[in-house]
């Protein structure tokens, strides 16, 4: 699983700008069977942060998906930030939900 986080800072005059470009790009990636997660949030404490994050089954899906018309969008995007976009793509080997924070919190007899 790859995990794709972007984060782009734009003046208040750019970011609806920002957020048209990338809206209509949330649904036809998760229509892709190997993106599991496409959203576009608001960083609270900075109203001009845009934080746009997707979750891949496989880097070969995000491969494809970065060589797609669609990431020609997020690139016009990312001209439009104020500073230098941040971008990381996450590698995940295992994950965790509920039960972690129950072993953790509640303990058990193995930790």
């Amino acid at each position: 699983m790859v995990i794709s986080i972007l984060r782009i800072k734009t003046s208040p005059a750019d970011r609806a700008e920002v957020i048209k470009i990338i809206q209509p790009i949330i649904g036809p990636s998760e229509a892709q069977a190997a993106c599991s997660l496409c959203r576009l949030y608001c960083e609270t404490d900075d109203d001009d942060s845009l934080l746009f994050l997707q979750r891949w089954q496989s880097q070969k899906g995000l491969d494809k998906f970065i060589r797609s018309d669609f990431f020609k969008r997020i690139i016009a995007a990312m001209d439009l930030a104020t500073q230098p976009p941040e971008i990381s793509f996450n590698t995940v080997s295992s994950k965790a939900g509920m039960e972690l924070i129950k072993e953790l919190r509640l303990g058990t007899e193995d930790s």
